[in-house]
């Protein structure tokens, strides 16, 4: 039984349109196991297109090609890649070596790409070597050597895998007579092995050697010769189970091939690192300020208090808190009253109205410019622009007016307070005179002008300035109104975002530039590599073992770009704060763990996606043709 059968075979080429070249016109043959065939002819006659079709790189025929029992036409892309890979091995004339690997390693990617574990393609890759002559070459590059000697490693690289079939492609064309009767002999001794070798010549010396000589003319057998008989029986040979190429010997290819291009590498990641540096700053800037206002110029200022009205008045108050401090942002609220305009002073006859008169000061953290808080019922702050009215001749500081009396009149009645402080007013209503009394002391007003006291107002206090417009939205949707004294810090923290938004736009402006630049690269890589696709195709490296190549180098480039971002974001974030520490009490650059860990997953991902349609073109490359290319 026939080891191979072909029958019928026919391929043509498209030559225009409508037209169409016949290049095999229906060749029959037969071929058994340790038979040396040369396939004798001209050029232009067909061999080529012969051996591709064998190799499995060209599928486009017509007619039946019989391994054993399995049918070539029926295989699947993948079972092809497989056939490849184990079942045959391929000699070039050009010999298709990857020159920027070692020797061992040009042996080795036959293995590499069938996920032969390393020590053993690397102890393989060793023997095979050491057999064909070349042991104390194995590291070095294939522009190093011979022309024979880089055919000897092409043919311990088609035998790496121990394939049943080898195919050699004018395998002595571009060697001396020494050399090429030194491959001639390893072809024989592979031959009485056990395997089909099949030997594309034109040269009539090498074909009388060969066990059988097939002359191919215009596309057909024209004749069918045996030298010599091959009628030993041999074992079955082992078939090399397949497996698919493990990620980690990707990345190592990937890594091989940055290497190669290392300056066009080192330069397109520090461009795509700028961008990533300038969305780092930004946002760490952003945040950076954030904190700085809220825990900074916060503590200054009413910036976390909501005064919230109704206009029935707060009859049930306590479930009205209840539900408040039940919103998400809420930290505590506090029951209190205000006099807007309702109010009069009179200290020592220089009167005058008081523009809010309020008992929020439970729950105020104020700088004073003279005195402090209220310790009893009877005493009273009052804000720099109430205290400066109060100046006289006698009087003409705050330190002066602290521990006089003052009369607050509501309704006609006239209380009495002692003035136990000064307070820096940095709110909306700093230019007016403003005052705060204790609860009670507001109770004492109400009750002397016979009038009902009235709880109208509860000030909301939320934990973060961030959470003003979500409690704000809450609380009005419940019916009620809410107003702010100070609103300098929200209107800042709103300027930030604007700012943050602006600076954002720019930098994805370079991130576009910089994933144009990767695409570019990965582009030009493929044009470059042609050939090295071709041979990773012809080992039995598959469509998307290519894909996941091209896209491991760009994903390495990204991962590069984004590291580098968070070094040189973290410099500058360390100077820039040291520089501002001697003027600002807090760090104005924030040290952002997750938009550093966003911005190099941002980084990796614009390298991905801008690699992946140069990577899919290089996987569509035709290996027959690649492996033709210069």
């Amino acid at each position: 039984m026939a080891f191979l059968r072909i029958a019928n075979l026919r391929k043509s080429y498209r030559i225009s349109k409508n037209d169409y070249q016949e290049v095999l016109k229906g060749v029959n043959v037969e071929f058994k196991r340790g038979e040396l065939v040369a396939i004798l002819g001209e050029s232009g006659c067909g061999k080529s297109t012969f051996m591709n079709i064998l190799g499995g790189l060209d599928n486009d025929y017509t007619g039946t090609i019989m391994l054993e029992d399995e049918n070539f036409k029926d295989y699947t892309d993948k079972q092809l890649d497989d056939y490849r890979k184990s079942t045959v091995g391929m000699i070039f004339q050009n010999y298709n070596l990857i020159n920027h690997m070692t020797i061992a390693e040009n042996v080795e990617i036959a293995m590499t790409m069938n996920d032969i574990p390393h020590d053993k393609r690397k102890k393989r890759a060793r023997a095979l070597l050491k057999q064909m002559g070349l042991e104390e070459y194995a590291d070095k590059l294939p522009n190093q050597l011979s022309g024979g000697q880089r055919q000897r490693v092409s043919i311990a690289r088609a035998l790496a895998n121990a394939p049943a079939i080898i195919l050699a492609d004018e395998p002595t064309g571009a060697l001396d007579k020494e050399s090429a009767d030194h491959i001639m002999k390893i072809l024989k001794k592979i031959a009485s092995s056990g395997r089909l070798v099949i030997v594309v010549t034109h040269s009539q010396k090498v074909a009388s050697e060969c066990s059988r000589i097939i002359s191919i003319d215009d596309g057909v057998v024209k004749s069918d010769v045996r030298n010599y008989d091959s009628n030993k029986k041999f074992d079955k040979l082992a078939v090399l189970r397949t497996k698919d190429i493990k990620f980690s010997d990707i990345t190592k290819l990937a890594l091989s091939n940055i290497k190669q291009s290392l300056r066009r590498s080192v330069l397109v990641s520090v461009g795509m690192s700028i961008g990533i540096i300038a969305v780092i700053l930004v946002f760490c800037l952003s945040s950076g300020l954030t904190n700085y206002v809220n825990t900074t110029l916060a503590d200054s200022m009413n910036t976390l208090q909501l005064q919230v009205r109704s206009s029935t008045y707060f009859t049930n108050a306590d479930e009205t808190i209840e539900d408040f401090e039940a919103i998400p942002g809420v930290d505590y609220v506090v029951k209190g009253s205000y006099l807007r305009l309702n109010s009069t002073y009179d200290y020592g006859g220089n009167t005058g109205y008081i523009l809010m008169l309020n008992t929020s000061y439970d729950a105020l953290s104020l700088t004073y410019e003279a005195g402090g808080k209220m310790s009893a019922d009877n005493e009273i702050i009052i804000s720099q622009s109430f205290a400066k009215n109060l100046y006289s001749t006698e009087v003409t500081s705050a330190d002066d007016i602290v521990g006089t009396e003052i009369d607050i009149i509501f309704s006609g009645a006239a209380n009495t307070f002692t003035v136990s402080g000064v307070y820096e007013d940095s709110s909306d209503y700093a230019d007016y005179p403003c005052a705060y009394v204790t609860s009670a002391a507001m109770r004492s007003l109400y009750s002397s002008a016979n009038k009902t006291y009235r709880l109208n107002v509860l000030y909301v206090y939320v934990e973060d300035t961030s959470y003003i417009s979500s409690v704000t939205e809450v609380i009005e949707d419940l019916g009620y109104s809410v107003s702010r004294d100070d609103e300098t810090v929200e209107t800042m923290l709103e300027y930030i975002d604007l700012a943050t938004m602006v600076l954002t736009g720019f930098a994805c402006i370079s991130l576009v530039v910089s994933a144009i630049m990767i695409f570019i690269v990965t582009y030009i890589s493929v044009i470059e590599r042609v050939k090295e696709i071709g041979i990773l195709r012809a080992v039995g490296g598959r469509k998307k073992d290519v894909t996941r190549l091209f896209i491991t180098e760009s994903a390495i480039i990204g991962a590069t770009s984004g590291l580098l971002a968070i070094v040189v974001s973290l410099f500058i974030s360390i100077v820039a704060n040291l520089v501002m520490s001697s003027y600002l009490s807090g760090t104005i650059i924030a040290y952002n763990v997750l938009v550093y860990l966003i911005g190099f997953v941002v980084s990796v991902a614009i390298s991905v996606v801008s690699g992946l349609m140069p990577a899919m073109q290089a996987a569509q490359q035709d290996p027959a043709e690649a492996l033709r290319c210069d």
